[in-house]
């Protein structure tokens, strides 16, 4: 029998408290909700009547309003534009008038930050998200909560 099993037994009450303690103390400093997919059921609660400021992949800043009629207005350094917004599929949908929208599945950082991830490119209709994000948002009357905020705000 090891040292280890044979100790095992006797361990002494106040090293279990700590060791539950140290645990506790590292999940509350956990954003929460980090990383966790949004389910399908629960993005247009979480969007419908939101603004976010974001940024993409590449460093571009962008800023989105998500109307609870469906509608969505974009902004962006090139310009603007108007569109429409859905759910389908577990992904959030973005389509607009004058430019490419698409379909991306989304997760959320913290309380408020949601990363956005197109579905991987030869995955087919079963496709997963990509495993580069594609941009992150925040809603604009909060602070964000992303894993590296913005220093510019739009």
């Amino acid at each position: 029998m090891s040292t280890w099993i044979a100790r095992r037994g006797r361990a002494r009450p106040h090293f279990a408290r700590a060791t539950a303690l140290a645990l506790l103390a590292a999940l509350a400093a956990t954003p929460a909700g980090a990383g966790e997919r949004v389910a399908e059921a629960d993005i247009a609660d979480l969007l419908s009547g939101v603004t976010l400021d974001g940024i993409y992949n590449n460093g571009a800043f962008f800023s989105e309003t998500y109307k609870e009629d469906g509608s969505v207005r974009y902004h962006d350094m090139d310009g603007a534009d108007t569109g429409q917004w859905s759910v389908k599929d577990g992904k959030f949908c973005t389509f607009y008038e004058s430019q490419e929208g698409a379909c991306f599945f989304v997760e959320r950082d913290g309380a408020n930050c949601f990363t956005f991830y197109v579905p991987e490119e030869n995955g087919g209709p079963d496709a997963g998200p990509a495993k580069q994000w594609t941009s992150r948002g925040w809603d604009r009357r909060k602070p964000p909560t992303c894993p590296t905020a913005p220093e510019i705000q739009l």
